[in-house]
């Protein structure tokens, strides 16, 4: 099911921030990750540690067959300051709606300040939505109400990225908008990537890396790129401006030498 995993380079980028050019193998997470799929396999969920009938009802992978279809699941191999090995996973996104499930790497972001300031605003973006629908309305005023939405949707956004806080190994942390101070602008869901939350959990929790490997897992995506239980390279759009800055310091980890 993983025949092409000798054919997918390691993660392998460059840093714009600090100038240096850094490489993480893929080998030593694929045991792990080929384990991984074995789970999702037999579990049919993504909760591994609650009683199936519990697990199963909301974080099932059916979601990953349906209109949705499937999405790319991490593996990171690591070990602590002891020597002691420790496997890391992580989904992309959000997994039927939450951004945090037990056991998996979280967001690079606090959840909660996520929440408290998207909801009130996401609130207002809907209510001028149906407003603008009124047929009652004159042009002029429509336009005005879709204006005025695509604004607070812009704004939110750049406040959305300013949450994201980015570690390294060499205990440096950034924002995403530090990290695309070019102006270039940052894609939408940049972050949320496996490789992005499983490097940032590492290096925030004294971990060190010694292999990481993506995998798609599902109903094949609409652009036919992407086949279940196949590796894949991180995205170069979104992931690629900043992994680099991510595995900063990868070179001083003793785990390594």
């Amino acid at each position: 099911m993983d025949n092409n995993s000798l054919s997918v380079s390691p993660l392998n980028n460059y840093c714009n921030l600090y100038g240096h050019h850094h490489v993480l193998p893929r080998e030593p997470a694929m045991d792990a990750a080929r384990e991984l799929m074995t789970q999702l396999a037999h579990n049919k969920c993504i909760d591994f540690a609650s009683p199936k009938e519990l697990a199963c009802k909301e974080l099932n992978t059916d979601c990953l067959y349906g209109k949705a279809r499937g999405k790319m699941f991490g593996v990171l191999s690591c070990c602590k300051s002891s020597g002691e090995k420790q496997i890391l996973k992580a989904f992309s996104g959000q997994y039927q709606g939450r951004w945090e499930v037990a056991g998996w790497a979280p967001p690079l972001f606090d959840v909660q300040e996520f929440s408290l300031l998207t909801q009130p605003v996401e609130r207002r973006i809907k209510t001028l939505g149906r407003e603008a629908q009124d047929p009652m309305l004159s042009p002029r005023s429509r336009e005005g109400l879709l204006k005025k939405r695509k604004e607070l949707s812009q704004q939110l956004m750049k406040e959305i990225h300013g949450l994201y806080r980015l570690y390294n190994f060499q205990g440096k942390q950034h924002s995403l908008v530090e990290l695309f101070a070019d102006g270039s602008g940052i894609p939408t869901g940049t972050g949320d990537c496996c490789a992005p939350k499983l490097l940032n959990f590492a290096a925030k929790n004294g971990l060190q890396p010694l292999g990481l490997a993506e995998f798609y897992w599902g109903r094949t995506n609409k652009s036919a790129t992407r086949d279940e239980g196949y590796f894949y390279p991180a995205c170069r759009n979104k992931c690629g401006p900043i992994l680099g800055f991510l595995l900063c310091g990868l070179e001083k980890n003793p785990c390594r030498t």
